[in-house]
Parts: C-alpha cells; sequence; structure tokens
C-alpha cells in the first residue's frame, strides 16, 4: 500500500465555520478528497506545534488528543500515534530530527496536545494513526528539501496506507486591515508557490528571498521546502485545487495526482 496521497490543506477557522462563500467552497472540497481517504495512518506537518531549535521535532507519544472552539463550532480528536512510523522518521536525519514525548501525570497513556494547525486539516480525516511533526524555522533551505525526501523514503515502504498533510496557511501580509498589515511582498510570495504547484517545479519556492519572506509573513513556507523534497524524492505531482485570500491571509489547497 505504502504512500496514498500528499495534500497541502490550509487551518484556518473558516474551513469550520465558514463566513463566507470562498471558505465554504474549500470546506467542501476538501470534505470530497478526504471521503476517498482510507489511509491507515496519516502524518501531518504543523507550523503551529512543536517547534525546535535548529531541529525537526516529531511525537512519539502513545496518543494525541485535543479540542477547540472555531467559530459556533467546537472539534474534539483523540487519535493513537503511530510510534513505529514517527520513531523511523526522528531517526532520519541523526543530529536534525528530534523525537519530542509529552507525559501526561495521570492515566495509563501518554498524550501530546494537538494545536489548530494540525486539529483542523485532521479533522476532515478518520485515520486509525497519527504522526504529528513541527515544521522548523530554519534558515538552511538544503536541509529542508534532505529531510523532505527522508520523509517520503519513511512513509513510502509501509505495509499499509499512509497520507502526508502539509498544513499551511500562505501569505499574512494582504491587508492593511490584518495584524501584520499590507505588503507587496504577500501577492508576489503567493502567486510563487501557486505556480510553483501548478506547473510541479518548486525551484521557484527555492529562490524566494529572506525579505520577501519576512515581509509577506507566510507559516508555509519551510513546509513547502520540505514538500520540494518529498515530492522530488517520490516524482509526484500536485493537482491546484482552489485558493483564495480570507481577510488577511491566503488559504491554498491542493493534493496529489
Amino acid at each position: 500500500m505504502t504512500l496514498s496521497k500528499v495534500y497541502v490543506i490550509p487551518h484556518g477557522d473558516e474551513l469550520i465555520d465558514p463566513p463566507n462563500p470562498e471558505s465554504e467552497k474549500m470546506r467542501n472540497m476538501i470534505r470530497n478528497l478526504s471521503r476517498a481517504d482510507h489511509s491507515k495512518t496519516i502524518v501531518i506537518l504543523s507550523p503551529h506545534g512543536i517547534r525546535v531549535s535548529e531541529s525537526i521535532g516529531v511525537v512519539t507519544t502513545e496518543c494525541s488528543r485535543g479540542g477547540q472552539v472555531f467559530g459556533t463550532k467546537r472539534i474534539r480528536r483523540e487519535y493513537r500515534n503511530d510510534v513505529a512510523l514517527a520513531t523511523e522518521i526522528a531517526d532520519s536525519m541523526p543530529g536534525f530530527t528530534r523525537s519530542v514525548s509529552f507525559i501526561t501525570s495521570s492515566g495509563p497513556k501518554s498524550e501530546f496536545p494537538l494545536d489548530f494547525g494540525s486539529l483542523i486539516p485532521l479533522s476532515f480525516f478518520k485515520p486509525e494513526r497519527v504522526v504529528l511533526i513541527g515544521q522548523p524555522r530554519i534558515h538552511d533551505r538544503g536541509k529542508l528539501v534532505k529531510f523532505g525526501k527522508a520523509l517520503y523514503s519513511a512513509v513510502s515502504h509501509r505495509n499499509y496506507a499512509v497520507s502526508v498533510i502539509f498544513s499551511a496557511d500562505q501569505a499574512h501580509t494582504h491587508s492593511r486591515d490584518g495584524p501584520y498589515g499590507y505588503s507587496e511582498s504577500a501577492a508576489e510570495y503567493e502567486n510563487t508557490v501557486i505556480g510553483a504547484i501548478k506547473t510541479n517545479d518548486f525551484s521557484s519556492i527555492s529562490e524566494i528571498t529572506d525579505q520577501v519572506i519576512e515581509s509577506a509573513k507566510p507559516d508555509s513556507f519551510w513546509n513547502m521546502m520540505i514538500l520540494k523534497g518529498f515530492t522530488e524524492a517520490g516524482r509526484i505531482s500536485l493537482i491546484h485545487d482552489f485558493n483564495y485570500v480570507e481577510r488577511y491571509f491566503g488559504m491554498l489547497l491542493a493534493h496529489s495526482a
């Protein structure tokens, strides 16, 4: 079975309680994709979870659990973690990846809290197990690409189906009314990412300058570099499904062909 699907899924609250037609359209598209996904394990890389300095954190506890209110909706989820796969991923790049555990003070199970960047995309799926990976914010782009290749190697030879979600919102400076203000770099960054996915050529993302990243304020860039390595290793093509700007930040959905 091995690798089933690869997704780029945003994690805006608007996917849970849609305030407009664009959010509702994207939510329905994610629902349709998830209904056709019967993977036993879903690996998700979130920019809002673990962050380990100059490393990538991989959760190796037994379970993950969390709940939050998004608008008028409340989501609660609990998952078993795929500890064997998580451990293999954590060991895939010695000195760079790190095993991360969170031990609760009571009960027989060790649990790790689900961040909203993981909880929102995962809520559309029904996996038996998950692997939580924290997106790093390191400057070594080559290491991010290398980790993407190592991640592909780890998930591609399992004897059960595995899907991988790159949880990512795009630029956050599309509007003067937003919390980060406005920058022309937002559209520049967004167009580069969309173009890379549509053409299945991520070289342009590698060339985005640090200045554009700082001005556009995406939380996706580091995951997109890992995705570059992942898709190159597996010769995977992506399909661009939909994108729009939600108030001040970009939402983009894509999945593997």
